[in-house]
C-alpha cells in the first residue's frame, strides 16, 4: 500500500483483491497447524453462519487458551473467551459465539462486504468486536470450531509501545460500547458500564497509567460524530429497530471474571 494505513484499511484492502468465497484473517504473529482450514470451511455450508472462530492458542504455552471465540458482556466488556485457561471439555465443544477474534477468524466474504468490512475508525483492537456486532446486526452467526487451531504470540505488534496500546485500547472499547448496543440494552447497560469502567480506571492510575487510559477516552467522546453515523447504518443492516439476537453475556460473575482478566494482562 505504500505506508502503514493500519490494519482495518489494510484488511479492507485486501478484502477488495480477493476471489474466494471464504476468507481468514491472520495476524502477523500466527502460526496454523495441519487442517485448520478445513474443519473451519465446514460450518459455512449454513448460510445463516456468518464466521468461524478456531481455537487459538499460547504460542508460548500451547496448552493454554489465546481465545475460543469472542464474548461481549453488557457491562462493554469484550474478551477472548477461556483466556488464560488449559484445555477443558467445555471448550472442546462446538457451539455458537458471540464472535470471531481478529488473529484468525474466517468469514464469509459475503458477509463481510454487507457489513463495509472493518470500520477505519478503530485503527487496531475493537474491530473485530465491532465486525462481530455488525455481523450479528445482518442476521449471521458464529461458531467456535475447536477442531481447528492456530498459534497466536498477542500484541506482537504493540509490544514496544504500550501507551499506545493502552490509548486505542480505552478508546476503541468505548467506541464499541456507544455504536453497537441496542438503544434499549444501551440506557440499560450504562450503569454496570460506568462501573467496570470505574475499575479500570483504579487499576490504570494505580498502575501509573491514568494519562493514556484518559487520552484514550477523550478521544472516543471526540468521535460522537463517527458513534452516531455507525449507529445508523447498525438500522439499514437490521432492516428494523433491532437485531433478534446479539448473543450477549448478562452474567452477574463478570466482576470477579474481569478482576482475573486484569490482573493476568500487563497493560488491558
Amino acid at each position: 500500500m505504500g505506508k502503514n494505513s493500519g490494519f482495518c484499511r489494510s484488511v479492507n484492502a485486501a478484502l477488495s483483491e480477493a476471489s474466494g468465497e471464504y476468507v481468514q484473517l491472520l495476524n502477523n504473529d500466527t502460526e496454523v497447524t495441519v487442517g485448520w482450514a478445513e474443519r473451519a470451511l465446514r460450518h459455512f455450508d449454513d448460510p445463516t453462519v456468518g464466521s468461524v472462530a478456531p481455537l487459538v492458542l499460547r504460542m508460548d504455552a500451547p496448552g493454554v487458551i489465546d481465545s475460543a471465540g469472542q464474548e461481549y458482556h453488557i457491562c462493554g466488556w469484550a474478551s477472548n473467551r477461556g483466556y488464560g485457561r488449559a484445555l477443558t471439555p467445555d471448550l472442546l465443544r462446538v457451539q455458537e459465539v458471540f464472535g470471531a477474534t481478529g488473529s484468525s477468524g474466517f468469514y464469509r466474504r459475503e458477509a463481510l462486504e454487507r457489513v463495509g468490512g472493518l470500520a477505519p475508525m478503530y485503527g487496531a483492537y475493537f474491530e473485530d468486536t465491532d465486525l462481530a456486532f455488525r455481523l450479528r446486526w445482518a442476521g449471521y452467526r458464529c461458531i467456535y470450531e475447536p477442531a481447528s487451531r492456530v498459534f497466536h504470540v498477542g500484541t506482537a505488534s504493540y509490544s514496544r509501545q504500550p501507551d499506545r496500546f493502552l490509548t486505542l485500547i480505552s478508546r476503541n472499547e468505548e467506541l464499541v460500547f456507544w455504536s453497537n448496543l441496542p438503544r434499549r440494552q444501551l440506557l440499560l447497560a450504562i450503569g454496570p458500564h460506568l462501573a467496570f469502567q470505574s475499575v479500570r480506571l483504579i487499576r490504570q492510575t494505580w498502575k501509573g497509567q491514568f494519562a493514556p487510559f484518559w487520552k484514550g477516552k477523550c478521544q472516543a467522546a471526540a468521535m460522537w460524530r463517527a458513534v452516531l453515523n455507525h449507529r445508523r447504518r447498525l438500522a439499514d443492516l437490521a432492516r428494523g429497530p433491532a437485531p433478534t439476537d446479539l448473543h450477549l453475556s448478562t452474567t452477574h460473575r463478570v466482576m470477579g471474571k474481569g478482576l482475573i482478566w486484569m490482573t493476568s494482562r500487563k497493560s488491558a
